[in-house]
């Protein structure tokens, strides 16, 4: 393994507890990805690359030939900007009507989602001497954001007419891409409603579907959770999870570890504490659940995770030292521990756990 840099979190630099972020297994993804789809992908990127770092993964996803990017939010879209990305971004959600300038000013492409929205960048655009780039997004079912289907035509119409816009795509959102019965249906609105419009470009698919569904993939496919190796074993978990030991102590049989007492020991035993806790995205609930390798082993943690620290049961372990490496998520030999392995234990979808990690682990980026 080379490590390629190192990226501090929105607190921590100097941590004895990291993500690490293989950048290897993320172009093997991105290639697989664009073999297996054999259309456009736009890397969905917003949370700052759930949890990977946005504008450390962006620039390869670049360099390999990703048609575009999706984020939430438009610092998120100005960050990727400030890192070189000329690649098109695609404001995915709702844009604040007074932040239209930066989105201009920073060739961010806005979403249009509602008729009144439509009319204030209507009203903004009219001392503009260029069009404001634009895409459309059509409600085919989610109900948060979008166009109703059965008003597509006349709107994507009086955008085509607009001396405002340069209409740049037309898209719709699955609300359950795993239904295929429901998700047929609102492939079948989406058509309805942009089925005449034969030139401009037009998306649907997120990862599942893009994998899935081949009738869905039309122009371009919207990936996110998959480029980062998560729910499909073809592909590589980028992310790893790893704490420094701190100290070992020995306690003895009957000794209880950690905040009320929730784990009592049934024999003499020796116990590691590792510098990471719940404030750093590891879910508290995960209290003697958890389980992490060292030296080639499974070992399971104990007491209740606190704030900041965790303590794991390594008895069964020889020649355990201080500053030895634990590893919570990832792999080690033949040994491996997946995100979506505490996803199922607190009943979640993993890409909510990643996204946690973010807040103040610090970041090292690394290649096979």
């Amino acid at each position: 393994m080379t490590i390629t840099h190192r990226s501090q979190s929105t607190t921590s630099t100097q941590r004895d507890s990291w993500v690490e972020i293989n950048l290897s297994a993320l172009e093997r993804n991105f290639l697989k990805l664009k073999d297996l789809t054999k259309t456009n992908i736009m890397a969905v990127v917003k949370a700052d690359a759930y949890g990977h770092g946005a504008t450390a993964t962006a620039p390869i996803l670049q360099s390999l030939g990703v048609h575009s990017f999706g984020v939430a939010t438009i610092d998120e879209g100005i960050a990727l900007r400030n890192a070189g990305i000329k690649t098109p971004i695609l404001m995915l959600g709702a844009t604040p009507f007074w932040s239209y300038d930066q989105c201009l000013k920073n060739d961010l492409t806005i979403t249009l989602y509602s008729k009144d929205q439509i009319t204030l960048l209507e009203n903004f655009s009219k001392d503009l001497k260029s069009k404001i780039p634009v895409q459309i997004k059509i409600d085919t079912g989610m109900n948060r954001l979008g166009i109703d289907y059965k008003e597509g035509k006349e709107v994507i119409d009086s955008i085509l007419n607009s001396s405002c816009f340069k209409l740049e795509g037309i898209f719709s959102h699955l609300s359950s891409a795993h239904d295929v019965d429901f998700s047929n249906l609102q492939k079948e609105r989406f058509d309805s409603a942009v089925g005449a419009y034969k030139d401009i470009p037009k998306h649907i698919a997120n990862s599942y579907a893009a994998i899935n569904y081949p009738d869905f993939r039309y122009d371009l496919v919207r990936v996110g959770v998959a480029i980062f190796g998560q729910e499909y074993n073809f592909l590589e978990p980028i992310i790893s999870v790893k704490g420094r030991i701190t100290e070992i102590h020995k306690i003895y049989k009957d000794d209880y570890v950690s905040y009320n007492r929730t784990w009592q020991a049934k024999k003499d035993s020796l116990i590691a504490t590792i510098p990471i806790g719940y404030a750093d995205g590891v879910d508290k609930k995960l209290s003697n659940k958890l389980k992490a390798i060292y030296n080639d082993s499974l070992i399971d943690q104990v007491g209740n995770i606190t704030m900041d620290q965790m303590m794991f049961d390594i008895s069964d372990i020889k020649d355990g030292k201080v500053n030895d490496v634990i590893t919570l998520i990832g792999k080690e030999n033949e040994k491996e521990i997946a995100i979506s392995d505490w996803a199922k234990e607190l009943d979640t979808i993993t890409w909510e756990l990643i996204c946690r990690l973010k807040i103040r682990l610090p970041r090292i980026y690394t290649r096979d």
